[in-house]
C-alpha cells in the first residue's frame, strides 16, 4: 500500500443546477477536494453537511499523523473499513478511525454497542468461544488502537482467530434476519438485560 503524509486540502466547491426561467441557480451537490502526494482527490455529498462531516474526518486524520492511501485518496484507517469484505475487520477499523475524534464516554459507547452487535453477525462455525469472552476479546483487545493493546491471552486470541473466520460478509446485512438480529443485540446492555431495564440515575 502505497502511502503518503503531504496532504493538503481545498475549500468545499458548490455544485449549482440553472434550471432556467430566471430562477436563481439551486444547489445540487458539495464536493470536498484534497490531494495526497501530487495527486488530486474529491469526493461529492448531497448535503452541505455531510461534505463538512467528511473533510473534518479527512482533516482530524492529518492533524494526527496518519498516513493517506496514494490511490483512494483516504486515511489507512478508514480505506481498510471502506476495504473490509466481512463485518469483524469493518468494525474494527471503524473504531480505530474514529477513536481519535471520539471524547471518553463516545468511545465507550461505541464499543459496547459494537460488542454486543459483533457476536451476533457470525456464522455458525465449530469452536465458537464462550459468549464473555468474545466480548472481552472485542472491548480489551480488537477495538482498542493497536498502540494500546496489551499481550493478549491465548484465550483473547482464539477468540479473535474465530471472529476472523466466522464474520459474516457485509452483504449478509442486505438479509432482513440479519439486520434484525443487530438491531436486538445493540438494545442490550453487555450483561443481556435490556437497556430500557436499567435504572437510570436521578
Amino acid at each position: 500500500m502505497n502511502t503518503s503524509y503531504k496532504v493538503k486540502f481545498w475549500d468545499i466547491r458548490i455544485n449549482t443546477r440553472n434550471d432556467g426561467n430566471g430562477k436563481k441557480p439551486r444547489i445540487v451537490s458539495h464536493i470536498v477536494r484534497w490531494t495526497v502526494g501530487n495527486r488530486e482527490k474529491s469526493s461529492t455529498f448531497k448535503t452541505k453537511g455531510l461534505a463538512e462531516s467528511f473533510l473534518s474526518e479527512l482533516r482530524q486524520a492529518a492533524r494526527n499523523g496518519e498516513a493517506f492511501e496514494l490511490e483512494s485518496g483516504l486515511p489507512a484507517s478508514i480505506a481498510r473499513a471502506k476495504n473490509a469484505r466481512t463485518w469483524y475487520p469493518f468494525a474494527v477499523a471503524y473504531v480505530h478511525a474514529w477513536w481519535p475524534h471520539a471524547a471518553a464516554k463516545s468511545r465507550e459507547g461505541m464499543t459496547d454497542a459494537l460488542a454486543n452487535i459483533t457476536p451476533v453477525l457470525t456464522g455458525n462455525l465449530k469452536g465458537r468461544p464462550d459468549s464473555q469472552i468474545i466480548r472481552r476479546a472485542l472491548r480489551q483487545y480488537s477495538f482498542l488502537p493497536e498502540d494500546r493493546r496489551p499481550e493478549p491471552t491465548a484465550e483473547i486470541m482464539q477468540a479473535v482467530k474465530w471472529l476472523e473466520s466466522a464474520s459474516l460478509p457485509l452483504k449478509a446485512l442486505e438479509e432482513p434476519k440479519h439486520v434484525r438480529a443487530a438491531l436486538e443485540a445493540v438494545a442490550l446492555l453487555l450483561d443481556g438485560t435490556a437497556a430500557g431495564d436499567c435504572d437510570l440515575p436521578a
